[in-house]
């Protein structure tokens, strides 16, 4: 059983010289289990390079597609996936419906002629939808996944993976609260704002979390939906997770400032004498668990 990231950025797809070791494509995830289903968590960019991945494997069992929100960022890779255009393939998309408009009321408004060249309605596949919601527990095979009501500035899914006695938490966009304070209970400030996310992300084995910002920029950026270094270090130490995969980077920051944000964390982990693993994540990071 493994994950591994396709895409890794926010906002919007940034490549060039100063993205090539984390990269440059927005938020995708791939997660296979053990009888080789696959679930793939958010349709940026980077599905598309897992798509040709697919297609190029033969792939042949049903593609299931989580869709954390609706933001560009997060489904803008899906109308360049391969196996969309493919017969004899099968595609489950699972999501919230929102504001009265359903997962693929949602997909076609970004998927019609207007924008691209064919209608969502129009591809080779067998496509479905499914909604989801928030405090649900939904199994798929041997997979148990959970779901929690991210923060954020569109409502938004956190998705816990449970398997084989391991767990993941996938929080792409997520703002842990209060962020920049000094006063001298910080920490404990911390941890009663942030009780329920806690509770979501208690001992598991790899928390994949929003690392969007720096400590200075959240104090600009607050109550955009997004996380800083500081608060997210004592997080995962209150949370008592054993890895932590930094995700969903800021299009302004380079591979140097994402070092500096992963090596600041890491920092924090050894004077609190923590044995968290501390990483960034990358496109072409796989994880075997």
């Amino acid at each position: 059983m493994y994950f591994k990231f396709w895409g890794t950025r926010g906002s919007i797809p940034v490549p060039g010289s100063n993205t090539l070791k984390y990269g440059g494509n927005t938020p995708c995830i791939e997660l296979r289990s053990n009888e080789n289903e696959l679930l793939i968590f958010d349709a940026g960019t980077g599905i598309r390079d897992l798509g040709k991945s697919l297609v190029d494997e033969k792939y042949n069992q049903k593609i299931r597609i989580f869709l954390s929100h609706y933001h560009w960022d997060h489904i803008q890779g899906l109308p360049f996936f391969q196996p969309l255009y493919q017969k004899n393939t099968e595609i489950i998309f699972l999501g919230e419906s929102k504001h009265e408009k359903s997962i693929e009321d949602i997909l076609s408004g970004q998927m019609n002629r207007h924008y691209f060249p064919m209608d969502l309605k129009d591809v080779a596949s067998k496509i479905s939808f499914e909604n989801i919601e928030s405090n649900k527990n939904y199994n798929i095979g041997n997979l148990e996944i959970l779901t929690l009501s991210a923060n954020h500035s569109s409502s938004t899914l956190a998705f816990k993976i449970i398997a084989n006695n391991k767990s993941i938490v996938y929080m792409p966009d997520n703002e842990l609260s209060p962020g920049n304070f000094s006063e001298d209970n910080i920490r404990e400030i911390i941890k009663l704002e942030n009780e329920e996310f806690i509770n979501f992300c208690n001992e598991t084995d790899f928390l994949i979390h929003d690392s969007f910002y720096d400590e200075s920029a959240l104090k600009l950026k607050k109550g955009w939906g997004h996380s800083d270094n500081n608060t997210l270090a004592y997080f995962s130490l209150f949370s008592k997770v054993k890895n932590l995969i930094l995700f969903h980077y800021n299009p302004e920051y380079n591979d140097n400032k994402i070092e500096e944000i992963a090596n600041y964390i890491n920092n924090i982990f050894s004077i609190e004498k923590s044995k968290i693993n501390c990483i960034a994540a990358f496109e072409g990071l796989r994880i075997q668990f």
